[in-house]
């Protein structure tokens, strides 16, 4: 190859990056893989997002690969939250991955299927601070099989505006 098409090459690979990384609406994003695609009970995925604006509104998402052959057409998922405060909470969440025909949700390549599943919609957040989201999966097999990554998402909410 030679030094024009390796720079033209490099060139072309940084803009796709910059072109792919930069959404202002995105205040958090995060994806952790699973160890051998076997997300077992003790393997808690933990996030520390730093929130300065509590007047906006956030959409917050849960994202979840899996493989192509996963075996659920859902996964229960226990969300643990911890406001700057200390104070706690938790919830158990249900992210639907299918269509009842079995049609993953999403976008699938190759064995790959991503799932971004809204958890919370027009939310706000209290208080400025750090914020921890943890996800432990609360399905009833233990380890869950198929899982590749889990991950969270905090976007700004799009502001519908009412025409005259």
């Amino acid at each position: 190859m030679t030094g024009i098409k390796r720079i033209s090459l490099a060139l072309l690979a940084a803009g796709a990056l910059l072109l792919t990384s930069c959404d202002p609406n995105r205040l958090y994003e995060t994806n952790t893989p699973v160890k051998n695609e076997r997300w077992s009970y003790d393997d808690i995925k933990s996030y520390t997002v730093e929130v300065k604006d509590t007047v906006t509104r956030y959409n917050i998402y849960i994202n979840l690969r899996h493989s192509f052959q996963f075996d659920w057409r859902n996964v229960y998922v226990q969300v643990g939250t911890q406001l700057p405060d200390g104070k706690k909470m938790e919830k158990r969440v249900n992210l639907p991955l299918c269509e009842p025909d079995g049609k993953w949700y999403g976008s699938c390549l190759g064995d790959n299927c991503d799932v971004p599943v809204m958890i919370q919609h027009d939310a706000r957040f209290p208080m400025p601070g750090k914020f921890t989201f943890t996800l432990r999966q609360d399905m009833r097999v233990n380890p869950l099989e198929k899982i590749k990554s889990v991950g969270l998402r905090i976007e700004k909410a799009k502001v519908i505006t009412a025409r005259p």
